[in-house]
């Protein structure tokens, strides 16, 4: 009988362990015990092909590397718009902004007549209401580029930002361009080593070290962090300190933009390394995004300043994609695109279907069990279903784009793109630089795709500033492009 007990009891711990193994096998795809912290990481203006993993050369970036080999690497992602204020309506909303009437920066803009007018309507919740409406604890530090600056939607706002600011402060502390700050009345100075005094705190190290102290100080809390880095956008402002990094580059213009972009790598390692530290990165989201592609001395109207023996013309990496900040071409709206939960999500994982900065938003609230606020459209996917999987459909049918004269459309390898009043189909595919176009090879795929980017065109609103021409507006952020209102 002894012998029998012993023989059941050893039957039963055996089973345990076997189905026990299977328990732990399968708890990386179980929801967590506790709802996810959530990072949003947005540079401004970082090419597609800039961070090392990326394929960028002209300098490492191991923290932005590194979530990408601890999480999900989209290769085919894209923003909304490729001009940062459109672009970030997009993300923050998980809308097309073309629905608030948003083409072009300009049309963010509050006119005279209109001054009681919203943007966005107030039914519509921006993705950091969602979350607090949910018991999220919001911040956001960094670029706004939103209307009602420098007031804000979040709990706690840190080193707001409209658009373009200094990277140093003045002798009293204060940054142009910043918290409200107004900028410098004879424009920015637009390339400088810094600090001039000893000290002195750069910008993005700022909005890094903001973020960490907000991290550290809700570490019991859920919480729902906006990291909006200002950099690389202009003024080109960079720390003396990187200057061995970059000496190997020949352009004093590259020089600056790629010690801006070591700084916000290096910002990155701050994030993940306060997460660790607190016990917080395994049930922590953080997603690393940039708003558009690099900008160009083209689109930059070649501005005075930039220096004319420089042999580049495009500020950032983006090959082998052709295009820049201000075009629809792939490097003007195909950006790095990171997710990593380490808990939750395979190490390591590529994905190759197109996907959109819109997606965040529903994808971030079904991670979290968040609801989707009532009246708050949103035109993007949940990607948990492909980020946990192996999904071969694409998320999407379609994703479109347009502003003024401009439009495209994604549908599966095909692209269809207007420019200069000229249509075009590219298989990226087998032609991922856009040189050849197959239109005539393609009728039954051109019609398709046309028909899809004239029906979206249709669906929308006209422009909300539609007699503020670009080329009369005093920004970095417009090139000159005809005006045209949606039918």
């Amino acid at each position: 009988m002894k012998n029998r007990n012993n023989y059941l009891s050893g039957f039963i711990i055996a089973l345990l362990l076997l189905t026990q193994f299977p328990l732990l096998e399968a708890k990386k795809n179980e929801a967590p015990s506790k709802r996810p912290n959530i990072i949003l990481i947005n540079a401004d203006d970082l090419g597609y092909a800039d961070p090392s993993c990326y394929g960028g050369k002209l300098f490492t970036t191991p923290n932005i590397d590194l979530l990408a080999e601890e999480g999900v690497r989209f290769t085919d992602a894209y923003v909304s718009a490729p001009v940062c204020s459109p672009s970030r309506h997009g993300l923050l909303t998980g809308s097309y902004q073309q629905r608030f009437g948003i083409q072009w920066n300009h049309d963010t803009w509050k006119i005279k007549h209109r001054q009681n007018e919203r943007v966005v309507p107030i039914d519509h919740k921006h993705i950091n209401l969602a979350f607090s409406d949910a018991g999220y604890v919001t911040a956001i530090a960094g670029k706004y580029n939103l209307e009602g600056y420098p007031e804000t939607s979040f709990d706690h706002e840190f080193s707001l930002t409209s658009a373009g600011s200094n990277y140093f402060p003045e002798a009293d502390g204060r940054y142009l361009g910043v918290d409200g700050v107004p900028k410098p009345k004879g424009g920015f100075q637009m390339m400088m080593w810094g600090p001039e005094r000893e000290g002195d705190e750069y910008l993005t190290d700022r909005c890094g070290r903001q973020s960490v102290e907000f991290i550290q100080k809700n570490k019991d809390k859920p919480f729902f962090l906006y990291l909006a880095f200002n950099a690389v956008h202009t003024p080109l402002h960079a720390k003396k300190e990187h200057l061995p990094k970059v000496s190997h580059i020949q352009s004093e213009v590259m020089k600056l933009y790629a010690a801006m972009a070591i700084s916000i790598d290096e910002n990155v390692g701050k994030i993940i390394e306060v997460l660790e530290k607190e016990n917080l990165r395994e049930n922590t989201i953080i997603v690393f995004v940039s708003d558009n592609g690099p900008a160009n001395s083209a689109h930059l109207r070649i501005p005075e300043w930039w220096p004319k023996d420089t042999p580049y013309h495009l500020l950032g990496q983006c090959a082998p994609l052709s295009g820049y900040k201000g075009t629809l071409r792939e490097g003007g709206i195909r950006i790095p695109y990171i997710i990593s939960w380490p808990s939750q999500l395979a190490k390591g994982k590529e994905i190759n279907q197109a996907v959109s900065t819109l997606d965040l938003y529903p994808t971030l609230c079904a991670a979290a069990d968040v609801k989707t606020p009532a009246n708050t459209h949103l035109d993007g996917v949940n990607l948990l279903p492909w980020l946990r999987g192996n999904y071969s459909e694409d998320p999407h049918k379609a994703l479109f784009w347009y502003a003024n004269r401009m439009g495209a459309a994604r549908m599966g390898k095909w692209k269809f793109l207007v420019e200069d009043n000229r249509h075009y189909l590219f298989d990226l595919e087998n032609d991922i630089s856009e040189s050849k176009n197959v239109m005539k090879q393609n009728p039954e795929v051109m019609q398709e795709i046309f028909e899809a980017y004239i029906h979206f065109r249709n669906e929308m609103p006209a422009c909300r500033n539609p007699f503020i021409r670009p080329i009369d507006i005093k920004s970095p952020d417009v090139i000159d492009l005809p005006i045209i209102e949606a039918k």
